[in-house]
């Protein structure tokens, strides 16, 4: 698997990123840039309504979408959870399947998602907390598509 090296520019499947507004759309102050399509979360020490462009391992937890291009502290509306939104594949290799669970992922572009992999591993339950929502269309490697956002912690099994 190898990172995009660019977010790309969207919306490219659809005429406005928000597909549908099925739950809550807040406004949020950006902790740097933010571009439409990305993943936001907190940061990892929290400021009160104020988020970044997701990377998965920094100790974050996600939001929503972000339905603006916006610089550090201007607001931008973020989709919230029964929103349906284009999100990008962080993959250039990998593909994620229509209705699965997908998960912000670490590439450095921030605000892109992977397919989370449930294969149980270890002696302990794996807690997924980067969960971003459930993939609604095939998503081809480095592309588009559209997910449905529940951003819930989901757990994988041990394999013991």
């Amino acid at each position: 698997m190898a990172d995009i090296s660019a977010f790309p520019t969207l919306p490219r499947a659809n005429d406005s990123e928000l597909i549908s507004d099925g739950g809550p759309i807040l406004t949020f102050i950006a902790s740097g840039t933010i571009l439409v399509g990305q993943a936001v979360c907190y940061a990892a020490t929290g400021v009160s309504m104020t988020v970044l462009a997701s990377v998965a391992g920094t100790n974050t937890k996600p939001v929503g979408v972000a339905l603006d291009n916006v610089t550090d502290g201007e607001p931008v509306a973020v989709a919230m959870a029964g929103c349906v939104v284009e999100m990008a594949n962080a993959d250039d290799t990998a593909t994620i399947d229509a209705g699965h669970w997908v998960e912000c992922n670490d590439n450095v572009v921030g605000g892109t998602i992977n397919e989370i992999d449930f294969t149980a591993s270890g002696a302990t339950v794996t807690i997924k907390d980067q969960t971003i929502g459930m993939a609604l269309d095939d998503i081809a490697a480095s592309g588009t598509g559209r997910v449905l956002i529940m951003p819930v912690p989901l757990t994988v099994g041990n394999a013991s």
